[in-house]
């Protein structure tokens, strides 16, 4: 795909610097696998009564 947008860069000079910029970003699992293990540290058989609330805020503490 980067090869087609550098060929076609001059017809759709926009779109070739957006797919520059989004194209170029290597895929990778690896921040969602993250907060989904820390989310199954959070939510355990002592806790499996938290609201959608509670859970958001302690997740978002524990990612910064």
């Amino acid at each position: 795909p980067l090869d087609y947008w550098k060929s076609n860069a001059a017809r759709f000079p926009v779109l070739a610097l957006i797919a520059r910029k989004y194209l170029g970003i290597p895929a990778s699992s690896a921040a969602s696998e993250r907060f989904f293990s820390q989310g199954t540290l959070i939510i355990s058989k002592l806790r499996n009564r938290l609201n959608k609330s509670t859970f958001e805020i302690i997740s978002c503490l524990k990612s910064w």
